[in-house]
């Protein structure tokens, strides 16, 4: 009885493998990375056959280990290990990375060793290591700020979720004030609440929210701003205003706008809290102006509100009263709302936006959302859709809406 299972299981593991190669090859023979979509479908077939391969201690030992390649990338941020190998014109000895980081020998070993295992540097020999492409990376500040956010201020949040949602008897969690965040971080305070109280976290967050698109394409790629909002821009007021982005950070979408467009007309206006505007980007003629979200807008008749990553960190009811605020704002046949969301599949969704998924579930409550969802949540704010533009599942999109 046990060979026949242990034969079937072999047989299976075989089948596998071979459909997976086969989908590689077929996707290298279609020339899959000229295909609009056809790097991540690459990278898909190639962990298909990843999973294929392993055998099923490899893939628990894979996955059960995983957190600790970020607690370990950590550790090289922390110590300045990839800048230092990516500056250096050669590659260095564990003694040599030593003294420049002020670190005991053995200790860095073991963890150089970790890295190159990873492969986030290259172990060149006994002891000697130099940059790959993933250390090159890693030296952007942007794309660094990723690995700190996530280990000092989310992964707390995700070690809390299992036990919190045994604690909830499993109910959906809408609320950012009752989430793991609260007992990960031993506070009673929301995320938002919490970031200005602690400014190593709240730093690393917004760094990396000016990084995390990096090698995915700009929503200005693939919607065309000048058509759909620039063509009916009613400019003959000097106080007329083209777009107001609404908890925009320091200023990083109006630049890009400026950057692509620059003879677009009319104001454009930044909002957020006073702590952030401190830190806006010296744009040409961006204005900058203190708004909670939460209360009434105080920009009236603008042709565009655009709302970047600002709904996904909100339960339903909260999202509705930020979309109202801004509908009471806008004028019927004329402004648009312009949101820049992940809108997730209802079949065969992408790992990434599920990881951005849980994250919001984890920290503040809330939840990236699918199509069906946001066209509900709009028409309780009084909008409609008109379209939806995207390019790929993995990467933003730009939900186009009006007045109902």
């Amino acid at each position: 009885m046990g060979s026949n299972i242990e034969d079937t299981s072999a047989w299976q593991q075989d089948r596998d493998v071979s459909e997976s190669l086969a989908a590689l090859k077929h996707r290298l023979a279609e020339e899959a990375l000229n295909e609009p979509d056809g790097r991540r479908k690459l990278l898909a077939a190639a962990r298909s056959l990843t999973n294929s391969l392993e055998t099923p201690g490899e893939s628990v030992q894979r996955l059960a280990y995983l957190p600790l390649q970020t607690v370990v990338l950590q550790i090289g941020i922390n110590l300045d290990l990839f800048n230092i190998l990516h500056r250096s014109s050669q590659p260095l000895t564990t003694q040599e990375l030593a003294e420049k980081v002020s670190a005991d020998p053995a200790l860095l070993q073991r963890i150089l060793r970790f890295l190159a295992a990873i492969p986030a540097i290259k172990e060149v020999g006994p002891g000697r290591f130099t940059a790959n492409n993933l250390t090159k990376t890693l030296t952007i500040p942007g794309l660094a700020a990723g690995v700190i956010h996530n280990m000092i201020t989310v992964n707390p949040a995700w070690a809390a979720l299992p036990a919190f949602l045994e604690r909830t008897k499993y109910q959906n969690p809408s609320d950012g004030a009752n989430c793991p965040f609260q007992p990960a971080h031993n506070t009673p305070e929301t995320l938002f609440e919490w970031f200005p109280k602690h400014p190593t976290n709240h730093e690393a967050f917004m760094l990396w929210m000016t990084a995390q698109r990096e090698g995915r394409d700009r929503w200005l790629d693939f919607f065309p701003f000048p058509e759909r909002v620039g063509d009916g821009f009613q400019g003959g007021d000097s106080q007329a205003v083209m777009l107001v982005d609404i908890g925009g950070g320091i200023g990083h979408e109006v630049q890009a706008i400026k950057q692509y467009y620059p003879s677009l007309p009319g104001r454009f206006i930044l909002q957020d809290t006073p702590e952030t505007l401190k830190k806006a980007l010296p744009v040409p003629s961006m204005e900058t102006m203190e708004h909670d979200f939460f209360t009434k807008q105080p920009v009236a008749g603008a042709r565009a509100y655009y709302l970047r990553n600002v709904l996904h960190d909100w339960p339903l009811t909260q999202c509705v009263s930020i979309l109202k605020n801004v509908a009471a704002a806008m004028t019927p046949g004329y402004s648009k709302v312009l949101l820049n969301e992940l809108v997730i599949p209802d079949h065969g969704a992408d790992i990434v936006g599920l990881q951005i998924d849980f994250t919001m579930l984890s920290a503040v409550g809330a939840e990236e959302r699918s199509e069906s969802q946001w066209r509900d949540m709009l028409d309780r704010a009084g909008l409609t859709i008109t379209k939806i533009w995207t390019r790929a599942q993995e990467a933003e999109s730009i939900i186009e809406a009006e007045l109902k």
